[in-house]
């Protein structure tokens, strides 16, 4: 792990509280007055005591007592009782173990929020006439939006279509309403005839940067967006009011509460996002840390001035205290898995020329297309990054993580090295010849770790399409932490459910409860990691990788009190159990924000 060169003073006004600024550092840096008062005997305001404190900076200790927001004392029953008075809550944990709050390095909670009660396919594995069923029940359920109400549905698991839908399928339906189907990936959408035609989408529209309109034999397009053409026909859907999206993004809050997140980078955020988070901290309403990446267009990325701009200009509006904008997101390919096939590889994927019986699969043309070429990526990084910011690349094929890594290199080389902390995410298929390089250039890397096991993504629609080869550097895990990679933990939420404990478990085993029937093995064990590199990948690390190890992330003395109390030692139980966790309690700067039903003070 790369070491710390700055104050937390420091880090606040580099991560953008560019609201507030000084007074939030005040607040942040801790009062060493105050801790040096509890030490002298002042009253703590919360002790939690006989637990298995897991404080990821040392030896496990029984206790904690916490003070004004921050951890005054880690250690022994005896030494957190000493800091009990009348108005201290004391809660005896009765064994129970307590870790730092889940630091979320890669998640969307306002789209995590809104699918909590907008209509989805709920994940679903459908075929054809499984699909447009859901579809039908779902224009049934909304009847009242006849005529011109628009259908807008979630969580569609198109990769597990042998054949993906087109928009006829969709036209068939008893309805004239436009509809559009979002996949779970949020690479993939679905449109029917009129939602095309509201979106000006025929067969005379181009392809917009970064993104393809898949078109049929006859030149006219399928229905089928990728990428940023999804947003040809999105944007068309009525927008919620920032009113309703902070709603939605404050039952997400209470969602990441329940299960033990106290910080967490929103990994590509919009205007509507932005505006939620703000809403809600004018409000006093956070119950979490939220860090921002703002979405860099690949489009305005080829003026890097402009793209500078833009996302300095969303800081000065959006950025509040308790806000940090710092990041900026691009979105180097899209997925890997067939039949999108929109990630960028340095060899082509593999196409059938025999029978689905008889299978003989070749190299064929594509190499899948690239949003970001190296001309525009190195400009546009080395910019960001000489004006301080940390770029979040998407990058799931080898030659996009190798383009990124590229970029990075030539920032490094034209600006010096800097502490901004430049990460690659999803990192689905790696070359072994960049493993190494993640160390070298300090850039991190970000994983969702319940991705690495054998399903039908892994196994069916990617291992022939690759060929056996290339399909052993599969979410290498392993192989990165080897070469002195550090890596960092995120949920894609809602592209996956929130179950960070599974997360945890799969890095480790890299399989799952449902174990995939054609192939039970794990996805290489080689490239597991031990338990508490798992737990340290989802806790310290993600937190040096949102610059709040000055805040978070350890149980230590004079950090924020930000903790999550379990219902089992996770470090004590069968591995296969440490995915079943239940969280007791979140603590978020000494806040209790939830409280289950096990412990009492």
């Amino acid at each position: 792990m790369q070491a710390w060169n700055g104050t937390v003073e420091g880090a606040l006004t580099r991560r953008g509280f560019v609201k507030g600024g000084a007074a939030a550092a005040a607040g942040l840096a801790l009062g060493a007055p105050r801790l040096a008062a509890a030490r002298r005997g002042a009253a703590a305001d919360l002790v939690l005591r006989n637990g298995r404190v897991h404080t990821l900076a040392g030896a496990r200790q029984q206790a904690v007592a916490i003070a004004d927001g921050r951890i005054a004392y880690v250690g022994s029953n005896a030494g957190a009782d000493a800091l009990a008075g009348a108005g201290t809550e004391v809660i005896d944990l009765g064994g129970r173990m307590v870790m730092p709050g889940i630091h979320d390095g890669h998640m969307h909670p306002l789209s995590g929020g809104l699918v909590l009660t907008a209509p989805t396919l709920n994940y679903r594995q459908l075929n054809l006439k499984e699909f447009v069923a859901a579809i039908r029940k779902l224009l049934a359920r909304t009847s009242e939006e006849e005529p011109d109400g628009w259908l807008s549905v979630d969580l569609w698991d198109a990769p597990a279509m042998d054949k993906l839908p087109t928009k006829e399928d969709l036209d068939k339906l008893e309805t004239s309403r436009p509809i559009i189907v979002f996949d779970l990936n949020g690479h993939i959408a679905l449109a029917n005839s009129r939602a095309l035609a509201i979106g000006g989408v025929d067969a005379s529209t181009p392809d917009p940067p970064g993104g393809e309109i898949r078109h049929g034999p006859n030149g006219e397009p399928t229905g089928i967006l990728l990428d940023n053409a999804i947003g040809l026909v999105a944007d068309k859907v009525p927008r919620l009011t920032p009113e309703q999206n902070a709603r939605a993004l404050a039952a997400a809050y209470a969602e990441m509460a329940k299960q033990g997140i106290t910080s967490y980078l929103e990994a590509s955020a919009g205007e509507k996002e932005l505006a939620a988070m703000a809403l809600l901290s004018d409000q006093g309403a956070l119950t979490v840390r939220p860090s921002v990446a703002v979405y860099g267009d690949a489009g305005l990325a080829t003026d890097p001035a402009a793209l500078l701009a833009h996302v300095e200009q969303m800081r000065a509006t959006y950025g509040r205290p308790d806000v940090t904008i710092g990041t900026v997101k691009l979105f180097f390919d899209g997925v890997i898995e067939y039949p999108a096939q929109t990630a960028a590889l340095l060899k082509p994927y593999r196409v059938n020329k025999g029978t689905e019986r008889d299978p003989k699969f070749v190299p064929g043309k594509s190499k899948g297309p690239s949003y970001f070429p190296p001309r525009v990526a190195k400009a546009a990084i080395a910019a960001l990054d000489a004006a301080g910011w940390q770029v979040h690349v998407h990058a799931i094929g080898d030659r996009a993580v190798r383009s990124a890594l590229d970029a990075f290199e030539h920032a490094r080389a034209t600006n010096g090295a800097t502490d901004n902390r430049h990460t690659i995410t999803h990192l689905e298929l790696v070359n072994p010849k960049d493993f190494a390089r993640f160390a070298k250039l300090g850039v991190l890397a970000s994983m969702q770790m319940q991705w690495a096991e054998r399903d039908s993504y892994t196994v069916d629609r990617l291992r022939p399409y690759i060929g056996t080869e290339r399909w052993r550097n599969t979410y290498p895990a392993g192989s990165l932490h080897r070469a002195g990679a550090t890596l960092c933990g995120g949920s894609d939420w809602p592209v996956d459910p929130l179950l960070p404990f599974r997360q945890i478990e799969m890095g480790v085993n890299r399989t799952a409860d449902e174990v995939y029937v054609g192939d039970p093995e794990p996805l290489f064990a080689h490239e597991g990691l031990k338990l508490r590199e798992s737990i340290a990948m989802h806790t310290r690390n993600s937190a040096f990788q949102l610059h709040q190890e000055g805040t978070s992330g350890r149980i230590v003395e004079g950090l924020a009190a930000d903790l999550a109390v379990l219902d089992r030692d996770l470090l004590r139980v069968p591995l296969k159990r440490v995915s079943k966790t239940k969280v007791e309690l979140t603590l978020l700067g000494g806040r209790i924000v939830h409280r289950g039903g096990g412990l009492a003070a």
